[in-house]
């Protein structure tokens, strides 16, 4: 079973100006959860195949499975405001990507498998640099898209585009609850996809915590930008692309549309 998943060692890395690093900080901690999963991983013969999986392509594309969910119920329910902060999101974790190959050619860490020369490796073993974990980028950067949407209260109130009028706070309680399920699930699949990356044996924990701590972060400092997305998708909005953000028809946050939460002056109260 093992002889199925395990390859060749890759040749070495090259060098560039600065020497390669075997583990960076912190080594201890890095190295021994590093080989205690990787001696879990050998006593768990029967979980090979799925991990294999995961760790590849099965945990992005589920997590990415939860983020066009997740669109379509803002799409569906005519809220374009949780749509065009998932597609800051969408975009920061693009950028995250970019920004980790920076990050990854300045630390020049090798990969476990290169210092751990008998560690248990269940995918194919690639030939770039260790820290940051890409997969991990994708866990945080979509999970916390995910949680952004339900934390910045786009689904209570949103402005009138066609009355000038708002809809009352709280009305979108029953929009929300989609978001929370999914927000939720993604936190799981993102964390678990981190374990995977370990567990095959292709990353230090160092390289997935930081990978989901950056693009976090990235994601959260480009949806500051929202006020501007906003600006512009209320220019957008009463034209032909608006439909790329919500279901031709009036808004509807739930249950009260935008005629209907137009029809009083008090409506906004």
């Amino acid at each position: 079973m093992l002889e199925t998943f395990t390859v060749l060692q890759s040749p070495p890395l090259p060098s560039g100006v600065f020497a390669d690093v075997k583990v960076l900080p912190p080594k201890g901690l890095n190295t021994s959860v590093y080989l205690d999963i990787n001696h879990f991983s050998r006593e768990t013969a029967w979980a090979h195949g799925f991990m294999h999986a995961y760790a590849l392509w099965l945990g992005p594309v589920l997590l990415a499975l939860a983020f066009v969910v997740a669109y379509t119920v803002a799409w569906w329910r005519r809220a374009p405001r949780p749509a065009v902060l998932l597609v800051l999101g969408g975009i920061g974790t693009v950028v995250s990507l970019g920004f980790t190959q920076l990050v990854a050619h300045a630390a020049k860490e090798l990969r476990p498998f290169v210092t751990h020369p008998q560690a248990l490796v269940l995918v194919a073993k690639a030939h770039d640099y260790s820290f940051p974990s890409d997969h991990s980028v994708i866990a945080g950067g979509l999970t916390t898209s995910l949680l952004l949407i339900v934390g910045a209260k786009v689904w209570q109130r949103r402005r009138g585009a066609d009355h000038g009028h708002t809809v009352p706070e709280g009305a979108g309680r029953a929009s929300i609850g989609p978001a929370r399920a999914l927000a939720a699930v993604a936190i799981v699949l993102g964390l678990f996809l981190c374990f995977a990356r370990i567990y095959v044996g292709v990353h230090y924990p160092g390289d997935v915590v930081a990978g989901y701590l950056m693009s976090s972060l990235v994601v959260i400092l480009l949806s500051l930008l929202r006020p501007l997305a906003y600006q512009v998708l209320d220019l957008v909005e009463p034209t032909a692309l608006g439909s790329l953000f919500r279901r031709p028809g009036p808004a509807v946050t739930g249950g009260v549309t935008q005629a209907q939460a137009g029809t009083s002056p008090d409506a906004a109260e």
